[in-house]
């Protein structure tokens, strides 16, 4: 059932989002033994602003958010809330983290909430020393170089 408005009235409009930042150059700075710790202060720093957290996974070198939104508050303005957030948190527990500049977003309707938290649940670390693979994928209809 979709959630009420405080009117009492219709629903609430509400955009689910998933959202991705990196560390810089994906580097492995944010240990294991804080990982539950950064989750836990994602999940409050939501709750502060009026987000429905739905799942949060930090890794080694990037931290997925997958939340719903209130209709009052931007993509951007939960993002940058949310990663400033964790830097201030690890700041004060001693351990600096410097992000890639932007973030990763994606709208994600109702119906595909279920399938993308199962998703974020199995996604592993990366193993430290193994690179990021980047997938180059063919266009349909694309031509190779050189091609005639």
């Amino acid at each position: 059932m979709p959630p009420s408005d405080e009117r009492g009235g219709g629903a609430a409009h509400r955009l689910y989002v998933h959202l991705a930042w990196s560390t810089l150059g994906r580097v492995a700075v944010i240990e294991r033994r804080r990982r539950a710790a950064i989750e836990t202060h994602v999940i409050a720093v939501c709750r502060r602003l009026g987000v429905e957290p739905v799942e949060v996974r930090a890794f080694s070198d990037r931290v997925h958010l997958l939340a719903g939104l209130p209709a009052t508050l931007s993509v951007h303005d939960v993002a940058v809330a949310v990663r400033d957030g964790v830097s201030g948190a690890l700041a004060r527990a001693g351990r600096v983290v410097r992000w890639t500049p932007g973030f990763a977003a994606v709208t994600v309707s109702p119906a595909e909430v279920r399938r993308l938290r199962k998703r974020l649940a199995m996604l592993e670390d990366r193993p430290p020393g193994v690179p990021i693979v980047r997938r180059r994928t063919a266009r349909p209809g694309a031509r190779g170089r050189g091609g005639g």
